[in-house]
């Protein structure tokens, strides 16, 4: 029975990697509005049903392609363990740098989700409560430099927390990166200089 369930579990797994991954193609190739559940079904060797029983619907797709891309990414992870940093000037850049990574592991797929978020009111609930959750992470990390007085003249803790989650979002380092031709992965080493003028990181 455990050798059963077992192989039950990796024949699940295995059908949901196929689905994403035929969802990611048709997303980047043809466009969230372009996209089918028939067309996503056919590429992942599934049926219809199958999809719609897994995700329910294109919009459940795209929520499952956006934790994907986080999955793939260990963002939870690699931030709690920048958290656990005992300095805070080291945890936060620790964190940056996890971002930039974060953002260098699919840029193609978060280029259409961003896209798609600014003209769809559900695409955008979606992403606004996953860019919700990383706000929150910036803030813990922006509260240990304010508690060691480390915030900048002219600069309360809300608004450096505005501007910290705004230059260390994906849209900011995905241009910055593309005006520099620098790479997202690396990208810490622009970004740290820019949010020195929010946050004393000496």
């Amino acid at each position: 029975m455990p050798e059963t369930t077992g192989l039950r579990a990796a024949g699940a797994a295995r059908t949901r990697r196929n689905i994403l991954d035929a969802t990611r193609r048709h997303l980047v190739e043809a466009g969230f509005h372009r996209l089918s559940l028939e067309q996503v079904a056919a590429d992942a060797g599934v049926t219809r049903v199958t999809v719609y029983r897994r995700f329910g619907s294109k919009l459940g797709l795209l929520d499952a392609v956006a934790e994907d891309v986080a999955d793939r990414a260990r963002v939870v992870v690699r931030m709690r363990r920048a958290a656990e940093t005992p300095d805070p000037v080291s945890a936060f850049r620790t964190m940056v740098a996890e971002l930039c990574r974060f953002w260098s592991v699919d840029p193609i797929v978060l280029r259409r989700l961003i896209s798609l978020a600014a003209v769809d009111p559900e695409a955008r609930e979606v992403l606004e409560g996953r860019d919700g959750w990383r706000y929150e992470r910036v803030a813990e990390f922006v509260r240990r430099l304010d508690a060691d007085g480390r915030l900048r003249t002219g600069f309360d803790l809300d608004q450096a927390v505005a501007a910290v989650g705004v230059i260390t979002g994906f849209p900011a380092c995905d241009e910055l990166a593309t005006r520099l031709g620098a790479r997202l992965d690396t990208l810490d080493r622009m970004v740290i200089p820019l949010l020195a003028g929010v946050v004393r990181l000496d």
